[in-house]
């Protein structure tokens, strides 16, 4: 039996429209012979072709351009979010597209550059949930980013993010590695988590729900089981556990905000990556209000409505701008 690599370069030739049915290359046509299972792998190889366009190249495989297109399938799909008890893959025909092409891959049919992109953006005012080509679904709070790579050769499922998202990710030997700002870097294996890293904050918060992961950053490591949390402050590059309420870290899910003795700063930098507003504050306002409570997403002048029967503040908004200011 031809190896895997030739037989893939000859079915390129035969999507690509170097071949057709009558003209079929005769080590192409033997291969289809042997087993009804190459039938069958052609068919879908043709399924690809279809569901991706035709974005190779006899000879040459341009990852850039094939993986933008995907790409810019995932972003179409991405929707606002929908609460935790009706969870789905927003993304999931996508999702087989990309797991049908890493496929490929792996058998040998893009050799030439192995390692392959997705990326996703929830803007400001938007959430939006992607399928990685590993099984891994990840759904992103407003002004969140993640690149995701694999490297067959190398075996490698890697992650570079930042925002804040809720990971649920596919059991599997591979390692899969995120990697954030500063260095730091959070191991897993398959597990699910909460994982808040904005790049304007100064702390990254770990809620660890289900299996063990691992936060390392230099010679620092801390090992985290289901249930922990965990908190690492930028400035003084120290990791350390934390005990609050798990479920409260993850509460965007279910359109809900957990204010634990949280400033009006905190709360308003959250209101403008919700709703994608600029909020300003009256100087030395923001640190010297604190509330407690939880809020359920609604309007946001809802919400300013309710913080303002709650502390002494008053708010005025023009279009997109809000101005907080003393009664």
């Amino acid at each position: 039996m031809k190896e895997r690599k030739q037989i893939g370069e000859y079915i390129v030739d035969h999507l690509s429209g170097e071949m057709d049915e009558e003209a079929m290359d005769p080590i192409l046509d033997e291969w289809l012979a042997e087993d009804e299972s190459n039938q069958e792998d052609f068919e879908r190889y043709k399924e690809i072709w279809k569901e991706t366009g035709s974005y190779l190249e006899q000879g040459a495989f341009d990852t850039q351009y094939a993986w933008n297109k995907i790409d810019h399938v995932n972003k179409k799909r991405a929707d606002r979010w929908k609460r935790l008890v009706n969870i789905g893959y927003i993304a999931s025909g996508v999702a087989a597209t990309l797991l049908l092409v890493l496929g490929l891959s792996m058998m040998g049919m893009f050799d030439s550059q192995p390692e392959m992109l997705v990326r996703m953006t929830a803007d400001y005012g938007s959430r939006s949930e992607v399928s990685l080509p590993d099984g891994t679904v990840v759904k992103l709070n407003s002004g969140s980013d993640i690149t995701y790579s694999y490297n067959a050769k190398e075996n490698i499922r890697e992650v570079n993010f930042q925002g804040e998202a809720f990971f649920d990710v596919s059991k599997n030997k591979i390692p899969f590695v995120v990697k954030m700002a500063n260095g730091l870097r959070l191991r897993v294996y398959g597990t699910s988590f909460n994982l808040q890293a904005y790049n304007d904050e100064q702390t990254v918060e770990a809620s660890l729900v289900e299996g063990c992961i691992e936060l390392d950053h230099g010679n620092d490591k801390l090992l985290m089981n289901a249930g922990d949390m965990a908190v690492f402050d930028k400035q003084t590059e120290e990791m350390k556990p934390v005990s609050n309420v798990l479920s409260h870290s993850y509460s965007w899910l279910e359109d809900k905000l957990y204010m634990d003795h949280m400033s009006l700063a905190s709360v308003c930098k959250y209101l403008e990556r919700r709703y994608d507003v600029k909020i300003d504050i009256s100087k030395d306002l923001g640190n010297s209000i604190h509330y407690d409570g939880v809020i359920q997403e609604e309007t946001l002048t809802d919400i300013l409505r309710v913080l303002s029967r709650l502390s002494d503040i008053s708010y005025s908004v023009k279009g997109k701008n809000i101005s907080i200011t003393s009664k």
